[in-house]
């Protein structure tokens, strides 16, 4: 049933996309300012109670109608598995952002693809060079795949079902909301939801940074991602990111923000040593070029194709036991 249910929810999700203003997502939007007014009062208890409010309650409410549909009929479970899944699991969430920049830069528009970039993530794009857009973009894209499908993907198979993927989707949207520049969360509440996001996300980005090297290059991606995913603050995203860029020979980093760890492996250099700013790390591979967004597009669904094939061997193997 989890396969059909992954299955059945990304055909719908391609024929009939769901809007950003959808009454589910107003409703996730508000749950999350009530749990953070009226139980963040800036202690770490308070900061567990809010996430308790805004994630994991929706997430037993999600799990006890499955098990009540489930107790009645298979259908009935089936058919909320799939509504669940639409609302939490698909590409064209974001993917129509990347697809916009993609043709943007096909057809040499520079211009375009900055301002496209911008409002999709806030950056400030003016002095980005067309390499510099295609590397935010894969980036970003790679992440976003990570946040709305794959990961989504793990916590769904689990035996708690829809729920895992209910709070999988809702710890992200919480841990992301509470920690923009302009939010009024308290640091104990900010903390708490990020390091819970983490904790959610450190198997299923893994598996995923080991799907692109089985898919991918599986050398170069293993060497990059044990070299360099210590040039990202979040190991998570450092990982599954690294593994990406030597999957496909491509050299990225554009989103590690902070300076590096310091070197513990080839590549690296200290300060005082060939280089006077400071630490630094230039990882292997090809500067991206927009060229290469069709090659990360093609090892993202070949990932994809990878699970679902796992999932499917293993409903097989359910069935016939």
């Amino acid at each position: 049933m989890a396969f059909l249910s992954v299955l059945i929810a990304l055909l719908i999700e391609q024929l009939k996309p769901l809007g950003r203003g959808s009454a589910v997502y107003r409703l996730r939007q508000h749950l999350a300012d009530l749990a953070s007014r009226n139980f963040d009062a800036g202690q770490s208890r308070h900061g567990v109670a809010a996430w308790f409010i805004a994630v994991l309650l929706p997430s037993l409410i999600t799990l006890a109608i499955y098990l009540l549909a489930l107790h009645y009929s298979l259908l009935l479970a089936l058919a909320w598995n799939i509504a669940v899944l639409y609302f939490t699991l698909g590409f064209r969430q974001f993917s129509h952002y990347f697809t916009d920049i993609q043709d943007a830069l096909n057809h040499n528009d520079a211009s375009a693809a900055r301002s496209l970039l911008k409002q999709w993530k806030a950056l400030d794009t003016v002095d980005m060079s067309t390499s510099d857009i295609t590397q935010q973009t894969i980036e970003h894209a790679l992440v976003s795949v990570q946040r709305y499908v794959l990961g989504v993907f793990f916590w769904f198979i689990l035996p708690i079902g829809p729920a895992g993927a209910v709070l999988y989707r809702l710890s992200d949207y919480v841990a992301g909301k509470w920690n923009q520049a302009d939010s009024e969360a308290s640091p104990a509440l900010r903390s708490f939801a990020q390091k819970a996001f983490d904790l959610l996300d450190w198997i299923p980005a893994r598996l995923t940074a080991s799907g692109y090297a089985i898919v991918g290059n599986f050398e170069d991606a293993v060497d990059v991602w044990r070299g360099y995913a210590q040039l990202w603050p979040n190991r998570n995203t450092g990982v599954m990111l690294a593994s990406a860029a030597g999957a496909v020979g491509i050299r990225l980093g554009a989103t590690a923000g902070l300076p590096p760890a310091p070197p513990t492996e080839p590549g690296w250099t200290q300060e005082g040593e060939n280089d006077p700013a400071g630490s630094t790390a230039e990882m292997p591979g090809a500067i991206p070029q927009p060229a290469h967004l069709r090659n990360v597009v093609g090892l993202v669904w070949r990932s994809v194709l990878l699970w679902m094939l796992l999932l499917a061997m293993l409903s097989v193997v359910s069935w016939v036991n």
